[in-house]
């Protein structure tokens, strides 16, 4: 997760890139905070906040919620790699054998959160958190829950 202004303009690496922070004002951007969403292969996927002037208290905002806003990304990619928006970049979700709340799960156990941490975040009780854990792991074959973590990566199925 990055916040980013005006000044990376002038370190962009491509044309692309620049023309990107040249066209923000345009639209009354001037600042923003990027989440990148690791994919798969070397693809990611970033989710972006923007707003037209940036303050002490957006810094503060961003730095108190930071574990929040990278959730939001994360799952909003799950979301849209589950209704299968985005054509062919999505493709390998179409069809899953996981739900979207069970890659929540399993994206949260990757990040290390307990299942009381997860039952928490998504509100809701520790046995339902093992429930979707538990239909993961079998949905994917896998032997174990870590293991069932590596299935998902290596699938696509997790951001």
């Amino acid at each position: 997760m990055f916040p980013w202004d005006g000044r990376e303009a002038l370190s962009a690496k491509s044309a692309k890139e620049r023309r990107r922070f040249d066209d923000a004002p345009s639209f009354k951007i001037r600042t923003g905070l990027t989440v990148r969403i690791p994919s798969r292969q070397n693809q990611f996927a970033a989710f972006t906040l923007a707003v037209d002037e940036r303050s002490l208290g957006l810094d503060r905002f961003i730095e108190a919620s930071q574990d929040m806003l990278e959730m939001v990304g994360l799952t909003y990619h799950a979301h849209v790699s589950a209704a299968g928006i985005g054509g062919a970049a999505q493709k390998g979700h179409q069809g899953s054998l996981l739900t979207q709340r069970e890659r929540q799960c399993l994206a949260w156990i990757s990040d290390g959160k307990t299942m009381q941490d997860i039952a928490e975040l998504l509100a809701v009780s520790p046995r339902g958190v093992k429930f979707h854990l538990d239909n993961a792991r079998r949905n994917l074959a896998a032997l174990t829950l870590p293991h069932a973590v590596a299935l998902a990566f290596r699938q696509g199925l997790l951001p």
